[in-house]
């Protein structure tokens, strides 16, 4: 078979991501609090676009060959009128009047640079290493307290054994060993230490010197403590339970993360971007947008362009320029009405939510909506990413609302929201003696007609932050005794 060249002609489609399209795409998944930035840049790099209480400025103060000038010098990169104005504000300030002049002396730079600086809290390592520099004979043994130090974590615990810390380091044992001895009695006191039983042992020689009987507790009986198994160490120790019960309470004011006291996790602030209301068995859904800056394109670079004298290069500027806002002003609007559509529909399934709180969440996932209000799957992930929600019950994440769906032995389903929130109200309502055990849970929950097996009883309890039933059992006993 012959092999050829030849020309021809094909039909196909195919889908093209224009740059409209994709910004409408990342804008979806954008936060309030996102957009007014991406808005703000814009503003500051189209001169085409301006808030709507800002309208027709420019054409009403500026003459037109002055605008026309600034464009193109903005085209050519001539940044000489740049120059002249600099050169003006240098010659005509008057350095005599303190009040206006911008050159300050020494003095007033480092007073002032002093005043503006950010405060910047103290870290645990900072503390610690602020200690060792005090306390340390030389340049070695403050070398090796500055090792320890660098290997704590936030806690305040060792990440490693002693042993690993001398291996890596190239350090004797008995070094770290020491360096370890020193950082613990540090303020806080037990940090630098490997594990948590040495840090509450630490603490506890340190506020209660003399009770040898807490401190046997902790090194000899640190897992029945653990589990809360009050009556064996009261039979090891020979001791009244009650004496016990109270040496406990003595422990549960140590702290087991000396180093958390010293964190500096940036607190995150939320905005809601929706607000959801429940009035009088309708829905109602504002798009919380109201401080985003209204936009709207200058009509002076409108009248610019039927102008008919305009040269080439800047027609076409302002073109590009005029296309890119008209894109972001549909874009917002099309982001608005999407959201809005999406939460409705959300909102819609979850009207138990809005009517009882939580723990009424229906099952629900994004096909359910997507195929509701006619949108891809990807474009409801895409909306309810980053996005919180106001209601009467307090703000939460739009994603909290997508809850999966549990096998029941009835016609309904349920929701792993619901049977959480049975399993919290059936723990709530049983016998302080005789706590319900998970299987005990479980057949209550096999009666309603929801399928569960038991071990997803345990980790739904652990999700809730209930102990086990042994646990409570105790725990209850504590409280009855004061």
């Amino acid at each position: 078979m012959a092999v050829s060249i030849r020309l021809g002609q094909k039909q196909s489609q195919k889908l093209v991501l224009t740059q409209s399209l994709r910004q409408s795409i990342e804008m979806l998944q954008l936060s309030t609090i996102e957009l007014a930035e991406m808005i703000s840049a814009e503003l500051l790099e189209n001169p085409v676009i301006e808030e709507d209480d800002r309208a027709h400025l420019p054409s009403r103060n500026i003459e037109d060959k002055e605008v026309v000038s600034r464009i193109n010098q903005r085209l050519t990169g001539d940044d000489t009128i740049y120059q002249r104005m600099e050169e003006q504000r240098l010659k005509y300030v008057d350095s005599s009047d303190r009040g206006y002049s911008s050159i300050i002396d020494d003095d007033d730079r480092k007073r002032k640079y002093i005043e503006n600086s950010v405060l910047q809290e103290e870290t645990l390592k900072d503390h610690l290493l602020w200690q060792a520099r005090l306390v340390a004979q030389s340049e070695k043994e403050l070398n090796i307290l500055e090792r320890v130090i660098t290997s704590i974590n936030d806690n305040g615990l060792l990440t490693m054994s002693i042993d690993d810390l001398a291996k890596i380091n190239d350090l004797s044992v008995e070094d770290v060993r020491k360096a370890v001895a020193t950082i613990s009695n540090f303020d806080p006191i037990g940090c630098a230490l490997p594990t948590v039983q040495e840090c509450l042992i630490m603490q506890a020689t340190h506020y209660y010197e003399d009770d040898e009987i807490l401190k046997g507790i902790l090194v000899n009986h640190f897992e029945d403590l653990e589990k809360l198994n009050y009556e064996k160490i009261s039979r090891s120790l020979n001791l009244p339970l009650s004496e016990i019960i109270q040496k406990s309470k003595l422990i549960q004011n140590l702290d087991p993360f000396p180093g958390r006291q010293y964190s500096t996790k940036e607190i995150r602030y939320i905005i809601p971007d929706i607000e959801v209301k429940y009035v009088d068995g309708e829905i109602i859904v504002n798009l919380n947008d109201d401080w985003i800056p209204a936009i709207g394109i200058n009509s002076f670079y409108v009248n610019l362009l039927r102008k008919k004298d305009i040269e080439k290069d800047l027609k076409e500027y302002i073109q590009g320029k005029m296309q890119s806002a008209r894109n972001l002003i549909r874009n917002i609007s099309s982001r608005r009405d999407t959201i809005i559509r999406v939460v409705g529909a959300i909102m819609e399934h979850q009207r138990n939510f809005l009517i009882k709180g939580p723990g009424h969440l229906k099952p629900l996932t994004h096909l359910d909506i997507a195929d509701e209000v006619g949108l891809h799957e990807s474009t409801v992930s895409r909306v309810t990413s980053s996005k919180f929600v106001q209601t009467d019950w307090g703000v939460f994440e739009l994603k909290y609302f997508f809850v999966s769906r549990l096998k029941s032995y009835n016609s309904s389903d349920h929701s792993s929201n619901e049977v959480m929130n049975l399993i919290k109200d059936i723990i709530m309502n049983e016998d302080p003696e005789k706590p319900l055990s998970d299987g005990e849970i479980l057949k209550r929950l096999q009666d309603s007609g929801i399928n569960l097996a038991r071990r997803t009883i345990a980790k739904y309890r652990g999700l809730l932050h209930i102990p086990s039933s042994n646990k409570r059992k105790k725990l209850n006993m504590i409280k009855q005794r004061g």
